[in-house]
């Protein structure tokens, strides 16, 4: 949306009424980066020397809706060519402005249990909704010395302490991956990081869905 931010939707039901739609966020990189080719824009500024290479093979990336591994020595312009990529997000999305919501949850797909529950119990027109700028939804971390639940998560002692049941979604703390739910996350010098988080990166990717245990 090109509309100020003061002036977007406030509720749920302002929200519906719009007519907005949820998209995953690869829908909405491929949609804005057709749109930006469509119209000629320059799509990687700052990048030089890859136009016949490397370009092309992101650009069928974002295309085709793929996860993107990018190899070189160091000083090759890999961060930079990721971090460009939220060029390709929607200025703001909306998520539910909710207390205690460990996610920016998707207003029409939400996915905790905090979220189900405050739906259920409030009308749509009381239902707050913020707003993520594209410029907050980019995470990356460096590899050496990364844990497991830097980057996905873990039981938290502290919920364990104060009566949260352990078998409970609110007993976890969630990592920087679940925290960029719908938001672009990379990982930097990934043969740096630990076989035990590799592991959990790779059911990431093959089975779209984050264990913690």
């Amino acid at each position: 949306m090109a509309t100020a931010e003061s002036t977007l939707p406030a509720t749920l039901s302002e929200l519906v009424d719009s007519g907005w739609q949820s998209k995953t966020v690869k829908q909405e990189l491929r949609d804005n980066f057709v749109r930006m080719l469509a119209a000629g824009e320059e799509l990687f500024p700052g990048i030089v020397g890859y136009q016949d290479t490397v370009i092309p093979e992101i650009n069928l990336a974002l295309l085709s809706g793929h996860d993107i591994l990018l190899l070189g020595e160091k000083g090759q312009a890999k961060s930079r060519l990721m971090r460009n990529l939220i060029r390709f997000l929607d200025p703001h999305i909306p998520y539910l402005d909710i207390p205690e919501a460990p996610l920016h949850e998707d207003p029409l797909r939400p996915i905790s249990s905090v979220a189900k529950r405050f739906l259920a119990e409030h009308d749509p027109a009381d239902v707050p909704i913020g707003w993520w700028a594209r410029e907050d939804r980019y995470a990356e971390r460096l590899a050496p010395g990364t844990k497991f639940a830097d980057i996905v998560g873990e039981i938290d002692p502290a919920k364990l302490a104060s009566g949260v049941s352990m078998s409970t979604e609110d007993a976890l703390h969630f990592g920087l991956i679940p925290r960029m739910h719908r938001g672009i996350f990379a990982m930097n010098e990934l043969p740096e990081l630990d076989e035990l988080v590799q592991v959990g990166l790779f059911n990431i990717l093959e089975e779209r869905d984050v264990q913690i245990r």
